[in-house]
């Protein structure tokens, strides 16, 4: 293949390659705090010693590991209507979703979740 060929080639990959960082990066979270508020539509960013910071639109912003009571990625569900496989009322109830329930864990058990979830779900 000449060197132009392979450039072209290289060029018409890249879309795609764009696409698919861009579909993973497009992890939604949500955090419900212990207080019943909830802090939605979210994109994790980095455990910055006791806090977890996010990205909610174009604001970036912080929590307590101390204050949060569950983490939750918001899974996209895809529902084809003539399929009767109940996608629909999954995602309404949020069955798809990933919960990690933090109420129960201790402040050291928290941060091993939150790092954890960083290593299954990287921030791009």
């Amino acid at each position: 293949m000449k060197p132009c060929a392979l450039a072209l080639a290289a060029l018409l990959t890249l879309p795609g390659a764009a696409a698919t960082a861009q579909e993973k990066s497009a992890d939604r979270w949500q955090i419900t705090l212990a207080s019943g508020d909830y802090i939605w539509d979210i994109k994790l960013v980095k455990l910055d010693g006791d806090k977890l910071v996010y990205i909610q639109s174009d604001t970036t912003g912080s929590v307590g590991v101390d204050k949060i009571d569950e983490l939750r990625l918001i899974q996209k569900t895809e529902v084809h209507l003539a399929e009767p496989d109940g996608a629909a009322q999954r995602a309404l109830t949020g069955a798809d979703d990933e919960v990690y329930d933090m109420k129960t864990m201790d402040f050291s058990a928290r941060l091993r979740a939150i790092q954890q979830i960083f290593l299954l779900h990287p921030p791009q």
